[in-house]
């Protein structure tokens, strides 16, 4: 069964710096290739591709605030040994409604192969720091813990 981890939020809630964080906490520590676009200066851009760990593929997609940001994910592939799949792993963003969150819950599901996890990023006033940084240590935390020893037998 395939995972897909969607950071799920409203606008500006910080759904793509926490995704680049991961990608590079995942680049810095499994000693892949940035095949992503991921820039370590501006944890605002966005990013998009396969992150190749030995035989794990992690699909990544920054991107979701609209219907056509989300279904960049659909277009994430993998060649192996003549075989072209999507990858093992999607991490990437929807907003907490609308077409892009309706295609990721009709697209990948349980029936279709997917193990889906929605990861609630909640909306804080902009100086609310304090709880602002207690909601990204908990979202970085939880999707390093599910990443964390993983490796495609």
């Amino acid at each position: 069964m395939k995972k897909i981890f969607i950071l799920k939020g409203k606008s500006e809630t910080g759904k793509t710096t926490k995704i680049n964080q991961i990608v590079d906490w995942i680049i810095s520590n499994y000693g892949c290739s940035n095949t992503v676009g991921f820039d370590s200066t501006n944890l605002l851009k966005d990013t998009h591709g396969v992150l190749k760990i030995k035989k794990l593929s992690i699909g990544i997609n920054s991107s979701g605030d609209t219907e056509w940001e989300v279904k960049k994910i659909d277009n994430l592939k993998v060649e192996s040994s003549e075989l072209i799949n999507s990858p093992d792993i999607i991490i990437c963003s929807c907003r907490t409604k609308g077409k892009g969150r309706k295609h990721l819950i009709d697209n990948y599901n349980y029936s279709k192969g997917w193990l889906r996890v929605f990861i609630n990023v909640e909306e804080f006033n902009k100086l609310d720091l304090k709880n602002q940084k207690a909601r990204d240590t908990r979202i970085l935390k939880e999707i390093k813990t599910w990443l964390t020893g993983l490796e495609k037998l």
